[in-house]
């Protein structure tokens, strides 16, 4: 289980917060060690009862639909275990998750040794990532009050021309290809 680094919105025990706040819980993530047990708790145990009706179509089509979430977690996992190889050599990484808070959800939220922060987003699509989707990311840190130093983007299907152009020292692109270096 992985807790959120989200403040407390209450730093007193009489303090006063927004009424839309009152509700508001901050809940830790559970990640499974074992992709096994993520399968079944995404696909087996919701279908059960159509398992052992044997409607095999429905299920298949739950697993069709849910492929996406499975696939894209274990892309998160390893663009995490990339970005520590990366960062192994020059500026060790010294804390990296994800981050979420009542705003916004971020994949990747890490800090240097040297105090640098770096946001970053894993997409597992078949289009490549847009120049506005780096200005949506921008857009999220600064309503979410997050410090980033860089911004970092894993790719599937690799990135526009747009975004390549941008000549940008806090902006970091990482495609498939990139992810052989985990390999050696």
């Amino acid at each position: 289980m992985v807790d959120s680094r989200e403040s407390p919105l209450k730093n007193y025990k009489k303090q006063l917060i927004k009424k839309e706040y009152k509700d508001y819980i901050i809940e830790p993530k559970i990640y499974f060690k074992r992709p096994f047990y993520r399968f079944w708790f995404m696909f087996i145990e919701p279908n059960r009862n159509s398992l052992k009706k044997v409607e095999i179509n429905k299920v298949l089509f739950s697993l069709k639909e849910e492929q996406y979430r499975l696939s894209s977690l274990v892309f998160e996992q390893l663009s995490i275990e990339l970005l520590k190889f990366i960062y192994k050599k020059d500026d060790l990484l010294t804390d990296i998750s994800s981050y979420w808070d009542k705003n916004s959800e971020f994949d990747i939220y890490a800090k240097t040794k040297s105090a640098k922060y770096i946001l970053g987003e894993c997409k597992y699509k078949n289009r490549p990532v847009t120049k506005a989707e780096l200005i949506k990311l921008k857009q999220k840190a600064i309503y979410s009050n997050l410090i980033v130093d860089k911004f970092v983007f894993f790719s599937k299907s690799g990135f526009s021309q747009e975004l390549y152009k941008l000549d940008s020292k806090n902006l970091e692109l990482y495609e498939l290809n990139d992810f052989k270096k985990l390999l050696n």
